[in-house]
């Protein structure tokens, strides 16, 4: 007789992370445990979809009974004003083919019209205040 397993969420280590006491760059930030384990808990959610493309980071595998990430995510900062104190609303959860494709469109929006266009309705939906939000603490 196969014995079936149950697969629990482990809950590791419960501690909460306080922010940093003082950061000088978004680099020093995003690298500190804080930010780390925030943007994790935002991409372990197997409800979280890309918020441009609506594609889900997650599907469940019926016949394994287990959550399989489907994509690359990443957390994208829209403002760095809050920081470390952010809101949901500042920033967005997009898969990575997202991100980075959004990011070199508003990169090259000098290349041509064209481009130019383009980062016009990027701009509608990558929201993006800028590195120069950050406050250092």
């Amino acid at each position: 007789m196969l014995k079936r397993r149950l697969l629990l969420p482990v809950h590791r280590n419960t501690k909460v992370t306080p922010p940093p006491e003082h950061c000088a760059s978004v680099k020093e930030y995003e690298k500190s445990l804080y930010w780390r384990k925030k943007s994790k808990a935002l991409l372990d959610d197997h409800k979280c979809v890309c918020e441009i493309c609506g594609r889900p980071r997650w599907k469940w595998q019926k016949y394994k009974k287990v959550w399989h990430r489907n994509l690359r995510f990443n957390v994208h900062h829209v403002t760095y004003e809050n920081c470390p104190d952010e809101s949901r609303e500042d920033f967005m959860v997009l898969c990575s083919n997202c991100h980075t494709k959004c990011h070199e469109i508003l990169r090259s929006r000098k290349v041509s019209m064209f481009y130019e266009l383009l980062s016009q309705v990027v701009d509608n939906y990558f929201r993006y205040e800028g590195i120069k939000t950050f406050i250092p603490w």
